[in-house]
């Protein structure tokens, strides 16, 4: 158990664990944000099929962009997406966390001192709850 190893590693020093923080993103969600994320190799540009969609994006009947519509908006060369911005590979990603982060948060959470945060919210929300968090029970 990563966790209890971590904590006897930090009892040794005179230390403990004193805040988890945990940034929540239902899977849903991420798979939209991260399925949905296309680039240009070239120039990094990058966009989004629901949040910055290129121009010539082309939806097909079932309203999924058809990957050869996809090009760069200034160039006009194909844009790509990453080998782990497929379901498939989210899928994998998303097993390693509930296998292996979400135990640290269930043995912490006794403790009173795992915080989640809700970052499927904009941006400017997501940074002032995290500071919060951060700043939660501290003194001048």
């Amino acid at each position: 158990d990563q966790a209890a190893a971590l904590d006897t590693m930090l009892i040794e020093e005179g230390a403990a664990v004193s805040r988890v923080l945990e940034l929540a993103v239902p899977d849903s969600i991420l798979e939209e944000r991260i399925c949905g994320r296309w680039i240009h190799k070239k120039s990094g540009r990058s966009y989004h099929v629901k949040y910055a969609p290129p121009k010539s994006m082309v939806r097909d009947a079932d309203g999924e962009p058809v990957s050869g519509s996809m090009t760069d908006d200034a160039t006009g060369e194909s844009l790509v997406q990453r080998p782990d911005d497929t379901a498939e590979a989210l899928a994998k990603r998303l097993l390693g966390y509930h296998t292996e982060t979400v135990p640290i948060l269930d043995h912490y959470q006794p403790h009173g001192i795992v915080i989640s945060v809700q970052a499927d919210q904009k941006m400017d929300d997501v940074w002032k709850d995290v500071l919060a968090a951060l700043n939660e029970g501290l003194t001048d």
